[in-house]
């Protein structure tokens, strides 16, 4: 198994997030949990896995806004105005690698969201021949 490369997904999400950024992500950040996630590379593709226990598939929402992969779920039955736990969860990452954004899917089963980021023809590994 590849290690991603480092520029490859930045997490935007943490506490350290630029002043620049909307109150809603403020309000998110506070009020949502950053879930554990694991992210690695194949020869065609990165994959995000994501620990959301308690969300439900259809109010999952796995979105790109510009160059960044936004993950943000309610947890299912928590009320927000009246839960000191965290609503939900959110994660956002910086994409800096090209991807096929037609083709990115995610599935969520059993409290674990996986993302498949297939990385353009271009960033492929491939072995170039020797003369």
């Amino acid at each position: 198994m590849n290690r991603p490369r480092v520029d490859e997904l930045h997490d935007t999400s943490g506490p350290g997030a630029g002043a620049a950024d909307d109150r809603g992500a403020r309000i998110r950040r506070r009020r949502y949990a950053r879930p554990p996630v694991d992210i690695y590379a194949t020869e065609t593709e990165m994959v995000v896995l994501a620990d959301v226990p308690g969300v439900r598939k259809g109010e999952m929402n796995v979105a790109l806004e510009g160059d960044e992969l936004v993950i943000e779920g309610p947890v299912s039955g928590r009320q927000q105005e009246e839960s000191a736990l965290p609503w939900g969860y959110y994660r956002r990452f910086k994409l800096r690698t090209a991807f096929e954004r037609g083709r990115i899917a995610a599935h969520l089963e059993g409290g674990i969201l996986k993302v498949t980021l297939p990385k353009t023809a271009a960033q492929s590994s491939q072995n170039i021949p020797i003369d």
